[in-house]
Parts: C-alpha cells; sequence; structure tokens
C-alpha cells in the first residue's frame, strides 16, 4: 500500500500584515507548485597536504520556488504579488500542506508573467526567488 501523501489541499498565502502580527491572505486559484531547489555551496579547502580534492559545503541558497495560477486581477493575494514585484520588495509566503505542516519562507517575486490563448484562461508561472532560510511549521495542536 503507498503512503504517498496528496498534494490537494496544500494552499499558498502571503502575508499582507506585518512580521509581528501577520495576516496570510490566501492567493486564489493556486493550480501547481514546486520549489525550495537550491543547494549548498562548495568550498575547496584543499592545500599542499592534500592527497585528494577536499571541500566543505558553505551556506544553503533555498532557491527558487514557483506557483502556477488562473490569474485573477481582484484577488489581494495575487494584487499582492505583483505590488512587490513592480516595487523590488520581498514577502513573506506560507505554503500549508495537507498534512497540517507548513513551510514559511521569505521570497522576491521575480516575475509574473502572463499566459493566455484560444479557448483558455489567463494563467501565470509565477516565480519566486528565496532569500533566506526556509522555516518549518509543525501542525497545530
Amino acid at each position: 500500500m503507498s503512503t504517498a501523501v496528496s498534494s490537494q489541499g496544500s494552499n499558498f498565502s502571503v502575508n499582507t500584515g506585518t512580521l509581528a502580527a501577520p495576516v496570510w491572505t490566501k492567493i486564489a486559484n493556486v493550480k501547481s507548485y514546486s520549489g525550495f531547489d537550491g543547494s549548498a555551496t562548495e568550498i575547496d579547502v584543499t592545500d599542499l597536504d592534500s592527497t585528494a580534492k577536499e571541500k566543505r559545503l558553505g551556506l544553503q541558497d533555498n532557491g527558487s520556488f514557483s506557483i502556477e495560477i488562473n490569474v485573477n486581477y481582484a484577488d489581494p493575494g495575487q494584487a499582492a504579488m505583483q505590488a512587490a514585484r513592480a516595487a523590488g520588495t520581498s514577502l513573506e509566503f506560507k505554503l500549508g500542506l495537507p498534512t497540517g505542516t507548513a513551510k514559511t519562507f521569505n521570497a522576491f517575486v521575480k516575475t509574473f508573467p502572463l499566459a493566455g490563448g484560444t479557448d483558455t484562461v489567463l494563467t501565470a508561472t509565477v516565480a519566486l526567488t528565496i532569500t533566506g532560510a526556509v522555516t518549518d511549521v509543525p501542525a497545530s495542536s
């Protein structure tokens, strides 16, 4: 029997309040997401006494995150992302998982492209660049 966790029921929100008093505003019409694809830098610490290359890991880069959405210009969550992209400011995001756990992180909205076509709705695949740590939030009891 599979122990796979369904992604159905996940939600993605943006903090439209402050860090001290967050207001998590759900971003409407999220179809899919992917991310946390970064990696740590490799630091070469090889010296003349080394018999082979020696390395250490540097700081973790949490990479990027993207969400595919059906565009809704009246949605406050999508509007907050558009405003942050235009201003070049970072936002705090929360990915709520169906397990009750969540991940929070700060990111810049790098791109918010618009796509459309015959017999389709307007869509966008929003690219976020993560800055800083990704925090695991345990399920509420």
